[in-house]
């Protein structure tokens, strides 16, 4: 058996998978990178992961010895992670990202007693590192696994579009080679909850009790949110749902529909540069929460056209495959030759 470690920007998820590529055992806990960026120490992510790794065993009743190792991948390998290791510069495929892998055995790093085998990251190629040069640059570190799992669990034409929906925004643009091409990536997640905890917007989406909605369809809700920040820009659009509540007729869904609309509309501005930038492709596959796909599959048919081919990923189980399956494909036989 094997543990394959995820640890992103607000949340980590740990699985064990068994002899068979199954996953036989899994769980999560809410720390990550933005933790080291918060407090300026490593500890609580080191703690945090070490201390879910063996509450996982505990609690499915799996013995310490019968994981040999770990791959692990994500914003563990930042700057802000656990240990930073360069990313790999797109293109960047399965050949790449498996040459690239990083052993590692210091107990400093994590201590979980076994190696752990780090998957690199992927950062667009720019001409230079020159604030010019800034729309060209983006990088990931987690979704180049994904990306392998998705091309490892379905059969699709490139080039394609893949578009991670979770603490960010990032679309990636798989090239004819099913190589990662380039990304651009936004903070709408992150953005969407700092709004909700650390604003006065935040009491606005939540609902109230006793109040009831103004009738709006979510389609009219999705297209005033998408006018608005069209015409009035994404910073004036997010004090809207506060009018809305206090100056019309709406109930703490339709606001939160509204703003999750907005923040998707300016979206599509990452979306609108890689295919200025010459990364064109008429298939998108999505991942992530099912409200959130369906409402960015709405957008992107308005925004392209309604030719424009789709795909949705977004039960809980499909996406914790994706990690495990691109995590075994990139680094399980590089690490029986290692």
């Amino acid at each position: 058996m094997f543990a394959v470690i995820d640890s992103g920007t607000t949340m980590t998820r740990i699985y064990i998978v068994d002899q068979n590529k199954n996953i036989a055992a899994s769980g999560r806990t809410k720390v990550g990178v933005r933790d080291t960026s918060i407090t300026g120490s490593r500890n609580k992510l080191r703690r945090g992961v070490e201390e879910l790794f063996f509450r996982v065993l505990e609690e499915h009743k799996i013995a310490d010895k019968d994981v040999e190792f770990a791959i692990a991948s994500g914003m563990i390998t930042s700057e802000v992670g656990l240990i930073e290791i360069p990313h790999l510069v797109a293109p960047a495929g399965l050949k790449q990202l498996t040459e690239g892998i990083e052993k590692v055995e210091d107990p400093a790093v994590l201590d979980i007693g076994r190696p752990i085998y780090f998957v690199r990251g992927v950062r667009n190629q720019y001409p230079e590192a020159k604030i010019q040069a800034l729309r060209q640059v983006d990088f990931m570190r987690g979704e180049e696994v994904q990306c392998i799992g998705i091309m490892k669990s379905m059969k699709l034409a490139y080039p394609c579009n893949f578009v991670a929906l979770s603490s960010h925004t990032k679309v990636m643009y798989i090239n004819e080679k099913q190589e990662i091409a380039a990304s651009s990536t936004t903070i709408s997640g992150q953005l969407f909850e700092a709004i909700c905890n650390s604003t006065n917007i935040g009491k606005s989406l939540v609902p109230v009790e006793g109040e009831e909605p103004g009738g709006y369809t979510e389609e009219e809700l999705i297209e005033t949110a998408a006018s608005c920040v069209r015409h009035a820009g994404l910073a004036r659009t997010m004090l809207m749902p506060r009018f809305m509540q206090v100056l019309m007729h709406t109930d703490g869904h339709e606001r939160e529909v509204f703003m999750d609309a907005a923040i998707a509309a300016d979206d599509l501005n990452a979306f609108r540069e890689l295919r200025e930038q010459g990364y064109r492709a008429e298939h998108y596959v999505l991942y992530g929460h099912e409200s959130r796909c369906r409402m960015y599959e709405y957008m992107l048919k308005k925004e392209f056209g309604p030719q424009t081919a789709i795909d949705i990923i977004y039960e809980k189980e499909e996406l914790d495959r994706l990690t495990v399956t691109g995590s075994i494909a990139v680094a399980l036989e590089q690490i029986r030759k290692l």
